[in-house]
């Protein structure tokens, strides 16, 4: 996790794009045995953003699971709103 961040710091520095910078880190590089899962949003123009990343679970309770779990939470707080998972690399 540091040496992402770190990543992502060294590129913002030197004038990068830090969103172009994540995703790409994030597709390239799969924390355990599953696949990383993006949460997406549905904006309000209908497109799909990503808004938070799940990773690192234990195979048992893997990430997928636990990105239906954190969605099931912004739900109960913002009902209006779409979201999914999404595999992230």
């Amino acid at each position: 996790m540091k040496l992402g961040w770190l990543t992502l710091l060294a590129l913002t520095a030197c004038g990068g794009d830090p969103h172009n910078a994540l995703e790409t880190q994030v597709g390239r590089t799969r924390i355990g045995d599953q696949p990383d899962q993006w949460i997406e949003m549905r904006n309000v123009m209908g497109q799909w953003e990503r808004v938070g990343l799940i990773f690192g679970y234990a195979a048992e309770d893997g990430d997928h699971t636990q990105c239906t779990k954190a969605i099931a939470g912004l739900k109960a707080g913002n009902p209006e709103r779409d979201f999914r998972c999404s595999p992230a690399n």
